[in-house]
């Protein structure tokens, strides 16, 4: 068309830009495409840059996404779905919520779409701001959409990710109709959970629905089984996925049986079933293999899955850190401190345990042994009072074996608080009596910590959520949801 000096227009970019984005992504032909656009003087017309905006957040290139947004005189409903759903899936959920605000507060003449509603409920999920997403649903309430399917999908999924089960329950029981993607949000949600016993009956009952399950469904249940110890369940459904619905099963399904076998002790089994894979091994397997030989202090089976670990990611932090404390919870202090040296070495930097907790609409972020809060001191006092209730009770420190006797020894042991016991402690010091708990952490919460919060919500007569890098725990009474399972 540009051989024969026919000059295009903003449907032309539009269909072009489309077309990149069907027949695989170019990013050189696409910046072309845009060079164009300004050449040509639609550089402001939403016809021809919601696709570019969609494309670049596809590539990963938001800020260039952000600008052609902004560059636009006149943003339709498609320019506002596009980048909200763009933020969205490239980590930025404060601002795609910044933005969804924005479109109703600054009263925004444009009617919000299915779409845009969805992605907004995500972006609320994954930054688990419950509140955010319940004023989200009023809207979608408001607007007439609370019987869309895809909505109230994603808005199981919200309160599944913000610890509210209970809410994605009573989504999933008003639905008329459901769909595969319905199915596997609950399975998932109660998954995520520990409810793998509820989990498996949706399974089941999906099956019975006329639903088809599919690779989603089957990370759900397996990693449900996982949870709660059903090897032989977990096992026969993993075989399934072949013999009765014809799905070739995909890394993270061996990585779900491997942490299946190897959480409830079967160590050696998970070996033989990562030797006997049709597929080479990927970091997850090893990873899962590695987590559990740290449980049943398996030093040859560790190093082995450790080995193959960071010959496949050697910059990964984790892998070092999971090798360090196996050697440290067999009282290895030598290998411990090697393999510690050796991630110095190799300019690797371990990510840093940190726990958050929203009060009074402020999000208050703890690191380990932090006194950077302007609380600390009443925290750390409030801390040793708590941990003096509790000892009073039955609890009793677990240093997890991390520590040598002579680090244990130290003057100041506030060094060693993690981050969830001092954001629990900060709750309990600034919420009312009655309001839950909910804790967020980007690692996995460790027994001591695990088995501390159980004393905790006794004492204080609070339910206490916990969400880690895993799953949630909701600790009521001195129980966990896990069963001390996870």
């Amino acid at each position: 068309m540009l051989a024969e000096a026919v000059s295009p227009n903003e449907y032309t970019f539009a269909n072009a830009l489309r077309a990149c984005n069907n027949g695989g992504i170019d990013f050189g032909f696409v910046k072309q495409i845009h060079a164009r656009i300004i050449f040509h003087g639609v550089d402001s017309n939403p016809i021809a840059l919601n696709p570019l905006i969609d494309l670049y957040a596809k590539m990963g290139l938001i800020s260039s996404a952000k600008r052609v947004f902004d560059n636009l005189d006149w943003k339709d409903s498609v320019s506002w779905v596009a980048m909200i759903a763009g933020l969205s899936k490239n980590g930025c959920e404060g601002e795609a919520l910044h933005l969804f605000c924005e479109m109703h507060m600054n009263k925004v003449e444009v009617e919000p779409s299915v779409f845009t509603f969805t992605s907004a409920v995500s972006a609320a999920g994954n930054l688990a701001e419950v509140k955010q997403g319940k004023l989200i649903q009023a809207m979608i309430f408001k607007r007439g959409f609370d019987s869309e399917i895809e909505i109230s999908n994603a808005l199981i999924t919200m309160y599944a990710k913000c610890g509210s089960i209970s809410d994605s329950k009573r989504k999933f029981l008003e639905m008329a109709e459901k769909n595969d993607v319905t199915w596997n949000a609950m399975i998932t949600a109660y998954s995520q959970h520990g409810d793998g016993l509820q989990a498996v009956n949706h399974f089941e009952n999906m099956k019975k629905s006329g639903s088809v399950p599919n690779h989603v469904t089957f990370i759900g249940v397996l990693t449900a089984c996982s949870h709660v110890g059903l090897v032989n369940e977990g096992i026969c459904y993993f075989e399934s996925m072949k013999k009765e619905h014809g799905l070739v099963p995909k890394p993270e399904h061996y990585a779900c049986v491997v942490d299946l076998l190897s959480r409830a002790g079967l160590l050696s089994r998970a070996r033989k079933f990562v030797e006997e894979m049709p597929i080479k091994p990927d970091p997850m397997v090893w990873r899962t293999l590695l987590s559990s030989c740290i449980v049943h202090k398996n030093i040859e089976l560790g190093e082995l899955a450790a080995k193959n670990l960071l010959d496949l990611e050697p910059e990964d932090s984790a892998s070092y850190v999971l090798l360090s404390n196996m050697y440290a919870v067999s009282r290895r202090w030598n290998y411990r401190d090697q393999t510690r040296e050796m991630m110095k070495n190799r300019g690797v930097r371990k990510e840093p345990g940190r726990s958050w907790i929203e009060v009074m609409n402020k999000i208050h972020a703890f690191f380990v042994g932090d006194k950077l809060h302007p609380l600390a001191d009443e925290i750390y006092e409030y801390l040793e009072e708590l941990n003096n209730r509790a000892a009073d009770i039955g609890y009793v420190q677990d240093h997890n074996s991390l520590l040598n006797e002579t680090e244990m020894e130290q003057k100041d042991p506030t060094l060693y608080v993690h981050s969830e016991k001092l954001a629990v402690t900060f709750a309990l010091l600034s919420l009312p009596d009655g309001i839950p708990i909910r804790v967020m952490k980007n690692l996995r919460v460790c027994s001591d910590c695990h088995n501390w919060i159980k004393f905790i919500s006794r004492i204080s007569n609070r339910e206490i959520v916990v969400r880690d890098a895993y799953r949630f725990h909701h600790f009521e009474n001195g129980n966990c949801s896990c069963k001390d399972f996870w």
